[in-house]
């Protein structure tokens, strides 16, 4: 049946959340870099030299993918280096993350273009580079009164030459934009941007509801960080919030940490836009991981009192603390879906939001051997990235 069996690792007695189906007792075999089978155990045969792991009683399913990650551990992506990318990505992957699109702050032009031709220089440098799924670039593209805690000096009208350059000088890893869509010459950018398959995403908008619509209409389908700095829903104004409720062609991510949502409007997005167009995000800042203090990231004094940071001056919220095993955790128990449908909002959702679903985000033969083991209160044991074991519950 294969080849070769000096790099296979084979994990038995596990229930599998493929997660479009749940076998109670499978076994899933991994060669290199790949899935080669997966079922239950009186089907799949283990090959005598694969490197076996018992998981009775636990869970495996696909990695974890997060779209919106700013950083963790006194650290941000946008410091661009291999020990700060390193430190992130030790600490993420510790609760389940194994796929990460890094995500940079509205910066000045001059240093987001030198961060940007640095970023994925020095992730290549580093052992997680199967971790990589390209850049976020949240900005400079906002609208300045719902801006949070981008830097007003930092923002910049959208103009498809200024994208360009920034593609460029990522060489070419840009795979999603936040922007407001009601700017001027924002919808020119929006329908690029969809030509180029890089995903364009509503935030930090005050955009109107036929605003918001004529921008589905260029080729925007996401919305990040739903219901946070974004117009209301008014009766007479729906805005941005009912056009993306209304839609169910429109997908949506959202931080479901306690503090940046309120449970009932968490269980409305549920209701309304169901399983198919949810992903669930961390936007961990800097402070994640960090002891309650006072902290200067991002050129803001952030206070963090151990759940929450806000910054000192406004106490508005400065990204989250959340991780994202504890996201998907909060999400089920207020939403009381199933571990399945939770794990389809963090694997399979993402994936197919950036293109990936061939071989990214669901347990599938032939695709890449990035899984999770854990149990059912989310507690990680074990992370596979690529084939290679990135974490273990013992190390």
């Amino acid at each position: 049946m294969f080849e070769t069996h000096n790099n296979m690792l084979a994990f038995k007695n596990g229930r599998i959340v493929t997660p479009f189906k749940e076998i109670p007792k499978g076994t899933i075999l991994v060669e290199g870099q790949k899935i080669v089978a997966f079922g239950p155990n009186d089907i799949i045969k283990i090959p005598p030299l694969a490197k076996i792991f018992d998981i009775s009683n636990k869970i495996i399913c696909p990695g974890f993918i997060d779209i919106h990650v700013h950083g963790a551990g006194g650290k941000d992506f946008s410091d661009a280096s291999p020990e700060s990318i390193k430190k992130i990505i030790s600490f993420h992957i510790n609760h389940g993350t194994a796929l990460f699109l890094p995500t940079i702050l509205s910066l000045p032009t001059p240093l987001l273009a030198k961060t940007l031709d640095q970023l994925p220089k020095a992730w290549a440098k580093t052992d997680f580079l199967s971790s990589f799924l390209g850049i976020h670039l949240e900005g400079p593209f906002l609208n300045p009164s719902q801006r949070g805690v981008h830097k007003l000096q930092h923002l910049c009208k959208p103009s498809i030459e200024t994208m360009q350059a920034f593609l460029e000088h990522s060489a070419n890893t840009i795979k999603m934009v936040t922007l407001a869509p009601e700017l001027p010459h924002c919808a020119e950018l929006i329908q690029w941007l969809s030509n180029q398959n890089i995903v364009a995403s509503l935030g930090h908008s005050d955009a109107s509801y036929l605003q918001t619509k004529k921008a589905f209409r260029k080729g925007l389908h996401h919305i990040t960080h739903i219901f946070n700095t974004m117009k209301g829903l008014h009766h007479r104004e729906p805005g941005a919030l009912g056009a993306t409720l209304n839609n169910n062609r429109i997908s949506t991510d959202i931080i479901v940490d306690g503090y940046h949502v309120h449970p009932a409007a968490v269980q409305l997005l549920w209701r309304q836009k169901g399983v198919e167009n949810i992903i669930l995000i961390t936007d961990a800042s800097p402070v994640c991981g960090l002891s309650k203090g006072n902290y200067t990231f991002w050129n803001t004094q952030i206070q963090f009192d151990g759940k929450k940071a806000l910054t000192r001056e406004s106490k508005n919220l400065a990204g989250s603390v959340v991780t994202l095993d504890r996201a998907v955790k909060n999400f089920k128990r207020i939403t009381k879906c199933s571990i399945a449908e939770a794990i389809q909002l963090i694997t399979f959702n993402p994936a197919a939001l950036l293109n990936l679903q061939n071989r990214k985000g669901q347990i599938r033969r032939g695709h890449d051997a990035d899984l999770v083991i854990m149990d059912e209160d989310f507690s990680i044991s074990m992370v596979v990235i690529n084939g290679t074991i990135m974490h273990t519950q013992d190390k």
